[in-house]
């Protein structure tokens, strides 16, 4: 995004990740996801700007609230013009205190890896930001790609968690992009070519200190109207031109980034040309990478969003467009294979005043307002809590929108159909024009319920197997679950211990067979066991219980837990504590990665 880029610090962590066309990944830091997953935010929480020395932001709130939205992966600027000084003096304290506050708190990290040090910029770079008056210049590209190369090497290697050369902790960064938005000349006043270099450079280094880290190009606008002014180009446009010149390049990327940033109309706004909707955007990036590369490569969007802005322009929008605008996008995205998308952004670091374009682009408000949420926060929220894990499964029979490049988008109904790895069937859907009711029909044996936008329950209308839908700009969601069925797991416990034996604590599985959420409760106690856990929610949860044999004499010994999830179902399980006089323990060998 062109907004103002300052000094930026940066975090970056990460669970180590699986793409189907990439390596194979190391493992993942404790509660890190695993592999790379569709939610993502631009959250900026090593920004310079928000640590003790300048502002002292309250991270532990932001990093909560990420979690609140259901993103499961941050995307972080890592500036080399911060961390290496002079060559080969690397400074990284406050990367490696951001990097394990990012650990701590789950999220999988996309490590930007941009900016040039005052000693390693091209000789003119002076001359070549004189061109944009936005322009900084710690974003002269390097005059040497190989000290790119050399920094990258090095942080790819701090931060690949695998235990050796580490970073306090091991933190891991298992994603990475090549610098930002290249084709925007305020932030790479330099050439295609020269890009082409540093990426085909950067790609190599980092494969060598990790070859299963992911590495994606920098995000490129595409289709913007402002990129062809000032020596900038389109992104599709300026990356063949540096594949052309550096035809290395062409391969030297795990995944390309598109910011297909459209801030002053709808998505899928009637009467837009086809192939500038977000649709054409994301299908024509599709096709290019097709035709480069393959279908095996991975498209992403690193950046998109809407702002709030209150200033007398056309780029602002409403609260609540910005939020309908969000989970529209979303679902276009998804629908036509995009593997992930961080939405820019979370809150904003700068605190920008309400005229700003980039900065009110935030889902929460400003640190003045408490991080309070806008409405668009309040609908990724619920998008994620819907559709993470879902996979687009067609779509559906409301659905009677047909993409043409070359022809004015009539209006149209979207209807979007998704399968959660439960099984639930969970439909998307909106129109572009008059509001209406539609009806539909449903699956056989499943329970249905409406879902606004935001994630509140609606009323829904049902006869002889037909859903009455209300459709307008507001997306609203249809969910189908097979009948809730409570199972805990084992159906019963013997634990054989000596009267010696510290307390030690145990756990059951809560599960739902059918495809939806439970709630429940467990009791059940005795002098020798103890509750843990009395009440969980989710497909499949915990309940955790402890066994103190201390001062029981040799025997068995016999309680019930009893498991209540209301309507799905009621099961107690009986847990024998079998106190012994000799127990004969058998210990597997110990494995080392």
């Amino acid at each position: 995004m062109p907004h103002r880029l300052f000094p930026l610090l940066v975090i970056s962590l990460i669970a180590a990740l699986a793409l189907s066309s990439s390596p194979a990944p190391s493992l993942a830091a404790p509660d890190q996801p695993p592999r790379l997953t569709t939610f993502g935010m631009n959250t900026y929480f090593s920004g310079l700007e928000r640590l003790p020395q300048n502002r002292n932001d309250d991270l532990a709130a932001l990093v909560n609230a990420t979690r609140e939205l259901g993103a499961e992966w941050v995307r972080e600027e890592i500036s080399w013009a911060n961390l290496e000084p002079s060559k080969g003096n690397f400074t990284w304290g406050l990367m490696d205190t951001a990097l394990a506050q990012a650990a701590n708190g789950g999220f999988g990290i996309i490590g930007m890896l941009l900016t040039t040090p005052e000693w390693a910029r091209v000789a003119d770079c002076a001359s070549r930001i004189t061109r944009n008056n936005g322009s900084l210049n710690y974003w002269c590209p390097p005059a040497n790609p190989q000290d790119f190369a050399d920094f990258v090497r090095a942080a790819v290697e701090r931060y690949d968690g695998d235990g050796m050369n580490d970073a306090p902790g091991s933190p891991r960064v298992a994603v990475w992009q090549i610098w930002n938005e290249p084709n925007n000349w305020a932030t790479w006043p330099g050439e295609a070519n020269e890009y082409g270099a540093l990426l085909a450079a950067g790609y190599a280094a980092a494969k060598a200190a990790d070859p299963t880290a992911i590495i994606a190009t920098g995000g490129v606008y595409i289709f913007d109207g402002g990129t062809r002014t000032g020596g900038n180009r389109d992104g599709l446009e300026f990356l063949g031109a540096a594949f052309g010149a550096v035809p290395v390049a062409q391969t030297s990327f795990d995944a390309l980034a598109i910011h297909p940033y459209m801030p002053d109309t709808a998505p899928d706004r009637v009467g837009l040309f086809g192939l500038v909707s977000l649709w054409g955007r994301i299908s024509n990036a599709r096709g290019w990478l097709d035709s480069r590369r393959g279908p095996h490569v991975p498209l992403w969007i690193s950046e998109l969003g809407w702002s709030t802005c209150t200033h007398a322009s056309a780029v602002c929008r409403s609260e609540q467009e910005q939020a309908d605008f969000l989970v529209r996008s979303h679902g276009i995205a998804l629908a036509l294979g995009v593997q992930h998308i961080n939405w820019f952004q979370l809150e904003d670091k700068f605190d920008s005043p309400p005229n700003d374009l980039w900065g009110n682009m935030a889902l929460l408000r400003n640190r003045s307002q408490g991080y309070a949420r806008k409405p668009a926060a309040n609908a990724y929220a619920t998008l994620t809590n819907q559709l993470v894990g879902a996979t687009f499964a067609g779509f559906g029979p409301l659905h009677s929108y047909v993409h043409q490049n070359n022809a004015l988008i009539p209006a149209a109904r979207y209807h979007l159909r998704f399968q959660t790895a439960t099984g639930a069937l969970v439909d998307l859907l909106w129109t572009t024009g008059s509001a209406e009711t539609r009806t539909m029909p449903l699956e056989s044996g499943r329970i249905a319920q409406l879902l606004s936008r935001d994630g509140a329950t609606l009323p829904l209308s049902i006869s002889g197997g037909q859903a009455q839908i209300p459709l307008s700009g507001t997306p609203v969601y249809l969910r189908q679950d097979t009948p809730a069925q409570l199972a805990v797991t084992p159906a019963s416990v013997t634990v054989p211990m000596l009267a010696t034996d510290p307390a030690t604590s145990y756990a059951l599985v809560v599960q739902n067979l059918g495809s939806a959420i439970i709630n429940w409760t467990a009791s059940g106690s005795a002098s020798w066991l103890t509750l843990e856990t009395t009440s969980g929610s989710g497909h499949t949860s915990l309940l955790r219980y402890r066994i103190n044999p201390s001062g029981l004499t040799p025997g068995n010994y016999s309680t019930t837990v009893t498991v209540n999830a209301g309507s799905a179902g009621i099961q107690s399980v009986p847990i024998t504590l079998r106190v012994v006089t000799t127990l004969y323990r058998a210990y597997a060998p110990v494995i080392y990665r």
